[in-house]
């Protein structure tokens, strides 16, 4: 029989900072490192720009370069084994989380000229420098973990190296190609040949596109009926019936007020007598409408109106009454004539959430002249061009095969 002596057998515990490093370590220096990010901002107050070609082409290939010689030449080093071990992976995670959590939670705004910005750079966390850090610090420990299931190369491993491959592409890219993402717009007016656009700043850049607007297209939803307080400009939002869209003939009651739709016109104008339907330029929705309440028995006509028809509306006592709220949007396009400076012309529509793509750019319908409303002779358009966007792409089909494997394979083990 052994008698166990507890003193003896005691297991020693192991002392911080004594290698192996595991997650107290890991955590300690990742509070450190991001203490140190918010200690940079506090001292620039500044963001930090997003470089462009070729400088992050530069950048990016000694990231790699990097992590290749910490891999190859210093494989077995204690900082070396720790950075790709999974304590580091979840401290970088938390850190890149805690980011996240803040740009989420915080409203973001982009860095004006000549305005300092906060403290902290809460409100502009992407360019902020413990974003960097954070980013920086993940994807050290993603290509050192990747890189040592790729070096020496086992196909078990394949899933797990196209699923973590993918995220370091997909991330890297977005990071290194924000710099080189062009966004513009430009204003078309009808039969106006339009070459230039504008940037954030509204300074003029040359296009390689140019393009002609022939006509602008709306669909609205029909307007709504509100009450108005007409003592301080407001509509009341409360109640089932407060915002109701007209339909001819419809019959509804709202705070004590009995009211019926007697009859819709789209497309109006007031001629003395009324409104009347009119096929021109400016005309807009009228409706006859019927209120009836205790202490009121009236019927008369009310409208939006717009640039060319005057506003109507019904009042009920000395602070309230029924108005026409301008008719929303439903949907705008632009039918327009494309010229490329190597003779690819087109015709197309430009629509909302469907992009025209041209030469590398995708063009999407923007605005208009809302006060003209469907009647306007100006769209803006948007020119977008990420030369990076198929690397992202890349990176996540990548990601996602990896994934899929991965999650299939640990139930085949399961079973």
């Amino acid at each position: 029989m052994r008698i166990v002596n507890l003193e003896k057998d005691k297991i020693p515990k192991k002392r911080l900072w004594h290698y192996p490093w595991d997650y107290k370590e890991s955590f300690i220096i990742a509070a450190g490192l991001l203490v140190t990010g918010y200690l940079l901002q506090i001292t620039t107050r500044t963001n930090i720009k997003a470089v462009s070609a070729p400088v992050n082409y530069i950048i990016g290939a000694l990231f790699i370069v990097m992590l290749c010689l910490l891999h190859f030449t210093s494989k077995t080093h204690p900082w070396v084994k720790w950075l790709r071990s999974v304590p580091a992976s979840v401290s970088a995670i938390g850190l890149v989380l805690i980011q996240a959590v803040i740009m989420g939670t915080l409203p973001q705004q982009n860095f004006v000229e000549g305005v300092k910005p906060d403290l902290f750079g809460f409100s502009f966390v992407l360019n902020s420098w413990p974003f960097i850090i954070a980013q920086l610090y993940f994807l050290i420990t993603l290509g050192l973990a990747t890189l040592n299931r790729i070096v020496p190369w086992q196909w078990k491993n394949w899933g797990f190296v196209l699923n973590h491959l993918g995220l370091f592409i997909a991330m890297t890219a977005g990071i290194l190609g924000s710099g080189d993402l062009q966004r513009y717009t430009m204003n078309l007016y009808e039969k106006q040949l339009v070459w230039g656009a504008e940037n954030e700043k509204g300074n003029k850049v040359p296009m390689p596109i140019a393009f002609e607007l022939t006509s602008f297209n709306m669909e609205t939803f029909a307007p709504k009926l509100a009450f108005a307080d007409i003592t301080n400009n407001s509509i009341e939002t409360k109640g089932i019936n407060a915002l109701r869209m007209i339909s001819k003939g419809d019959e509804y009651n709202y705070k004590g007020y009995k009211i019926k739709i007697v009859n819709y016109i789209e497309d109006s104008k007031f001629t003395g007598n009324g409104y009347f339907h009119v096929n021109e330029e400016g005309a807009a929705p009228a409706a006859l409408i019927e209120v009836k309440s205790a202490a009121i028995d009236t019927t008369a006509w009310i409208s939006c109106g717009s640039f060319a028809t005057e506003y109507s509306y019904l009042q009920l006592t000395n602070k309230e009454a029924i108005v026409m709220l301008q008719p929303e949007a439903k949907k705008y396009s632009s039918y327009v004539n494309v010229f490329v400076k190597d003779g690819k012309n087109d015709k197309t529509v430009i629509e909302v959430n469907k992009p025209y793509k041209v030469d590398g750019w995708k063009v999407y319908q923007l605005s208009y002249d809302e006060k003209y409303g469907k009647w306007s002779k100006l769209s803006v358009i948007e020119l977008v061009r990420d030369p990076w966007l198929p690397i992202v792409y890349t990176g996540i089909f990548m990601m996602i095969i990896g994934a899929v494997y991965l999650i299939f394979k640990g139930r085949s083990i399961v079973k």
